[in-house]
């Protein structure tokens, strides 16, 4: 890791702002924004991280401008890690590195490519003044898809808003997310920005390095569950919003995606929510080091152990076919999948469509849609085979389900490969059979002692709730997300 520039003479900032950049930036007009604001410019930092190598001309040249001209830095730290060419990206590493170099009491996660408001700085300072409780802040982000503005040319915040703007209600004056009564989990941005104490990012363990989180589905939010389930409250402002203008892969497409519930929202971190924990599955080691406080180490040394330290060796393009090769879509899984598949076909040719709207949603949507259900009939093998594999290695001899899905076929077929059996199976409603194993009512949960896997991803808290009512505690409980 190379430390390109430093800001010495900035020693007490009030709050750090992470932006990340994995050689992908073709537009650095967010610094600009970062750089008109309202409070004064000593109050925060702003930190560049760059995952690659690539030194950014227009970083590089900024720099001699700000001091040519006597500005202040436009960035008061550029850290560029040097990553191997053949690794995917890892936002969380890079977002760790982020936590260990801030100076700022407050540690900002954020697009890096956004137009913002010149208040946008001190509606955050504010915000966490003006609480006695902890807090773990959003702020949403309103999108654009209007293609005018790409390359970047400078158009004024309120251009932006005339139109093309997904999520974003003329008559509220807020985004649709803020609005929404129903799913807010998936019509707020939780992966624009989020603001919390660096010492709470530090005492629940930093950003989870799982490799779940490798590429395009991760984002802070992972960490803000797990702060709430630290005791922090979650708001989301309602007066500032970040801008963002339409660039190409805005959407992530082409990129890796890890596992995530059909709407790119990580699996592996809906899973802490519901599970109520505190500390990542990956902890890096200089966050580590930051929370156990066993040894005092230098700042110098600190940000080397968060790199070298890593297990950034299994993150390679070649790893992750390697791995996807490995497992193989179960049959059971498939049939389910596909017939998820024709049911909304079906939907799709109920409603009035033009020949375009037609030949697109049968032959190119479809295209997708199958690729995206083969993808997920993977990770439910290996997320199950994952799961037999550590109660064989416990000495678990048997589990049960609740409820049939997806997850439960699966494990249903990989069981009689297993030592482990499948010896019940839980369900509200009548009684039906699963299998050679007839369903038992939920009632009869009491009388069953041993650990319990959800057999399909939907209603999650619902499930959870009925276990519980049911004296089933967490610990017993499995979810396969």
């Amino acid at each position: 890791m190379k430390i390109q520039f430093f800001n010495s003479e900035l020693k007490a900032p009030k709050v750090s702002f992470v932006l990340l950049d994995w050689s992908c930036r073709e537009s650095f007009h967010g610094l600009e924004y970062f750089n008109q604001q309202t409070i004064p410019r000593s109050d925060y930092e702003i930190l560049w991280i760059e995952y690659f190598s690539r030194k950014a001309d227009q970083i590089e040249q900024g720099l001699v401008a700000d001091a040519d001209e006597g500005r202040p830095c436009r960035v008061d730290q550029w850290l560029i890690m040097e990553m191997p060419d053949d690794l995917y990206y890892h936002k969380h590493l890079m977002y760790n590195l982020g936590i260990v170099a801030a100076r700022g009491e407050i540690v900002v996660l954020c697009d890096s490519d956004v137009m913002l408001r010149p208040g946008f700085v001190e509606s955050i300072v504010r915000e966490f003044e003006d609480r006695d409780e902890g807090i773990v802040l959003h702020l949403d982000e309103v999108r654009s898809v209007q293609k005018n503005f790409y390359p970047f040319n400078h158009p004024s915040i309120e251009e932006v808003m005339a139109g093309g703007c997904i999520n974003w209600s003329q008559e509220e004056n807020k985004t649709t997310g803020l609005l929404d009564t129903e799913d807010r989990l998936h019509t707020l941005n939780y992966g624009a920005c989020m603001a919390a104490r660096r010492e709470d990012l530090i005492a629940i363990g930093g950003a989870d390095q799982h490799v779940d989180y490798l590429g395009h589905i991760c984002g802070p939010y992972e960490m803000t569950f797990r702060l709430v389930n630290f005791g922090l409250k979650e708001v989301w402002s309602d007066n500032e919003f970040l801008y963002h203008t339409w660039h190409p892969g805005t959407d992530g497409k082409g990129n890796y995606l890890g596992p995530h519930d059909g709407f790119n929202m990580s699996s592996t971190a809906l899973g802490a929510r519901h599970t109520e924990r505190i500390f990542p599955l990956e902890e890096n080691p200089a966050i580590f080091s930051l929370r156990t406080k066993v040894n005092e180490i230098s700042r110098d040394r600190l940000l080397e152990q968060v790199i070298a330290e890593s297990p950034w060796q299994e993150w390679t393009l070649e790893k992750l076919e390697e791995q996807q090769r490995k497992f193989k879509p179960a049959v059971s899984n498939v049939k389910i999948l596909v017939g998820q598949f024709v049911e909304k076909t079906r939907q799709f040719l109920k409603k009035n469509k033009n020949p375009k709207q037609l030949f697109r949603g049968l032959f190119v949507h479809s295209f997708h849609y199958i690729g995206k259900i083969i993808q997920q009939s993977q990770y439910n093998v290996k997320k199950c085979s994952d799961c037999l594999a550590s109660l064989e290695k416990n000495n678990i001899e048997s589990f049960a389900l609740f409820g049939r899905g997806e997850i439960a076929e699966t494990l249903y077929q990989l069981s009689k490969k297993s030592s482990v059996r499948l010896t019940n199976i839980f369900e509200n409603g009548p009684e039906k059979s699963f299998y050679e194993l007839k369903s038992l009512p939920v009632e009869k949960l009491k009388e069953y002692s041993g650990l319990i896997i959800l057999g399909h991803r939907e209603n999650i808290e619902a499930n959870i709730a009925v276990l519980k009512k049911h004296d089933i505690p967490m610990s017993r409980i499995i979810l396969l997300i």
